[in-house]
């Protein structure tokens, strides 16, 4: 059910029997009444993607979203609009519609004789849509956006806590990311490491079965390079000088490579 915007006084809505929630024009998510010398409300805030409806309940009206029919300059509002005029009756005549998908303040008139002149005038603040979370119950809740992006988070929701040494991490009760520490022991069991080819002349390529820092060493124990948390380093060895490497993970476990 559309909602009919109108503050038409109790002399209009007895004589002409109006009710709010008329769907005059089909698709209009809001309508907007024009009689005698005014569009009613005659200023409306809605979202973008809203469609407008004008519904003439009296007179000949149209609406004018070109230039200002008073001092003939353009309006300039973020897109043009306009609707033919038409007359109305007590019943409602709907004028047309208009769909706002850019975001800013649109004016218009009646361009119908003096109509503007005496006051026939009004605007439309169209408001662009925020993306975010628009549940309260949820960590990450956004009170200002309008359109939901299925991003909330939850109280005991899987999340990454962004560190390598923790695992099974969920929200906690004060929607902070928290997971269970990951001992030195159990990472020093559970990764492997291949490094190949061994001996390696251009390039080496380093796989884990799990992300670990990684540090590599000469023969004489002088740190050569080394990488933040990784599950596969491939190298450029072709220019190393010829010997013997240690490889060593973030657990402290080494691993011998020769380059040729």
């Amino acid at each position: 059910m559309r909602l009919l915007i109108t503050s038409i006084s109790i002399f209009f809505l007895s004589s002409f029997s109006l009710s709010y929630g008329q769907d005059i024009c089909p698709g209009a998510d809001v309508e907007i009444a024009t009689l005698s010398f005014s569009y009613t409300p005659a200023d409306l805030t809605v979202e973008a993607g809203t469609t407008v409806g004008w519904v003439n309940f009296g007179g000949n009206h149209d609406v004018n979203g070109i230039t200002n029919s008073i001092t003939d300059v353009a309006f300039n509002n973020p897109e043009p609009f306009s609707l033919g005029s038409m007359f109305g009756n007590a019943s409602g005549v709907c004028l047309g519609t208009f769909t706002f998908t850019v975001p800013g303040v649109y004016d218009y008139d009646c361009s119908i004789g003096s109509h503007a002149a005496n006051g026939m005038v009004a605007s439309i603040t169209v408001s662009a849509s925020v993306i975010g979370c628009t549940n309260a119950d949820a960590c990450n809740y956004d009170q200002t956006a309008t359109e939901d992006d299925e991003s909330c988070l939850f109280i005991g929701d899987a999340c990454d806590d962004g560190n390598a040494d923790t695992e099974s991490d969920v929200i906690q009760d004060d929607c902070s990311c928290e997971g269970s520490i990951i001992s030195s022991v159990d990472n020093f069991e559970a990764l492997s490491v291949l490094i190949f080819p061994n001996p390696a002349t251009s390039e080496l390529n380093i796989t884990l079965n799990k992300k670990s820092t990684l540090k590599v060493f000469d023969a004489l124990g002088k740190l050569v390079l080394e990488t933040g948390s990784v599950s596969n380093w491939l190298l450029d060895v072709s220019v190393w000088e010829k010997g013997l490497y240690t490889l060593q993970t973030e657990a402290g476990k080494t691993y011998k490579f020769i380059v040729e």
